[in-house]
């Protein structure tokens, strides 16, 4: 038994020589530092103000043959409104579709020619409201608001309301402004922490191999699963590291705080980094050059994270085929506890299915790099 427990606590000892040799070699590095401090806060600031969908300022063109005072009214409700710019009246045209051709107007409002008696008739008034839906997401929200607003300041101009006849009230959870960046951010920790793992991983050992000083290892006590724990070692840290700052950044600049269980976060996130670094060490032993492993890796974790996995498209959307492939990146896992946690403060109880899944895939991939890496050496 003491026999036994020696070993392991050599062993131990020489994975942490191992660890420290590349802990100095990462901060002797600028290029690595970079990659690990620079990269994910602009990609956080890059992907957190870019990929907004949220409207501000909609140029809507409103078309009105005669001078009303609803017309006035709501011409200048619409631009007052942060969603909406309405800059005033266009020309009456047999061709609406100029507006949009050349004005760059998102919406062209047309109005009756005897708006303010029409509004105090039975029959009320009828208007059209034509959209720009060459861009689809922006189309449907400038449609739904523009008819709500529409009836809001017409109803709001002649002091009456339409005939009620269901109270019908909607409250928006979780995310109340409908800020994108709420969405976002919390999916970008899938993308980092995955990324930067198995990039950093793979390029550190396809180094080793590339500078022959994998092989003057193997001639020294160290064995394999040594080698390999002090190789990881550092890029747990530094991706632990990784998310506090792509957590800071998130609270400080974007107002993204943890509604659920940091602890829960915190152990989701090292299984998720323990999978992404198994990804780094098959891909290190299926490349045999540093820039051959960066593409690598950029391939297998990037694209299909970014594309397939939900953090901006979501999987119910897509073919079929391509929904089972979204079921073998360990991202698709970790998106659904990651914005669970942060977004909706929901617990073990109801993430255990997907956390269970990312343990498995984690462990499969981990047995298939192990097994890999110890025939190449």
């Amino acid at each position: 038994m003491s026999k036994g427990r020696e070993r392991k606590g050599n062993g131990l000892r020489r994975s942490l020589v191992v660890a420290r040799k590349e802990f100095l070699h990462i901060l002797r590095d600028p290029q690595t530092l970079a990659i690990v401090i620079l990269m994910p806060v602009v990609m956080m600031f890059l992907y957190g103000y870019a990929l907004n969908a949220d409207i501000k300022d909609a140029k809507v063109a409103v078309e009105m043959p005669v001078p009303s005072a609803a017309g006035r009214a709501l011409i200048a409700r619409l631009d007052a409104s942060s969603f909406f710019s309405a800059p005033g009246t266009v020309a009456v045209s047999n061709d609406p579709l100029e507006v949009f051709r050349d004005g760059g107007a998102v919406a062209l409002i047309r109005l009756p020619p005897h708006l303010d008696a029409d509004l105090r008739r039975p029959g009320g008034a009828s208007l059209q409201i034509l959209v720009d839906g060459s861009d689809p997401s922006t189309g449907n929200q400038v449609r739904s608001a523009s008819e709500a607003a529409v009836r809001k300041i017409l109803f709001d101009h002649i002091g009456m309301s339409p005939p009620e006849i269901l109270d019908a009230r909607s409250t928006v959870l979780y995310n109340p402004e409908q800020r994108s960046a709420l969405f976002f951010v919390p999916g970008l920790m899938a993308v980092i922490l995955l990324m930067i793992s198995a990039l950093l991983t793979s390029i550190a050992i396809v180094r080793e191999k590339e500078t022959g000083t994998l092989g003057q290892l193997l001639i020294t006590p160290l064995r394999p699963r040594e080698i390999i724990a002090g190789k990881l070692l550092p890029y747990v840290v530094l991706a632990c590291l990784d998310g506090l700052l792509i957590l800071a950044v998130g609270f400080l600049a974007f107002g993204v705080r943890i509604a659920g269980s940091a602890g829960l976060l915190a152990g989701a996130s090292l299984i998720y980094v323990f999978t992404a670094l198994s990804i780094g060490l098959l891909i290190s032993t299926l490349a045999k050059r540093q820039h051959h492993a960066m593409l690598m890796a950029l391939g297998a974790t990037m694209m299909p994270t970014i594309i397939l996995s939900g953090f901006i498209f979501p999987v119910s959307g897509m073919p079929f085929g391509l929904q089972v492939v979204s079921h073998i990146i360990p991202a698709s896992y970790y998106l659904q506890i990651v914005r669970g946690i942060i977004l909706k403060g929901v617990g073990l109880r109801e993430l255990w299915q997907p956390l269970l899944a990312l343990t498995v895939e984690g462990l499969i991939l981990f047995g298939i790099s192990i097994r890999k890496f110890k025939v190449k050496l």
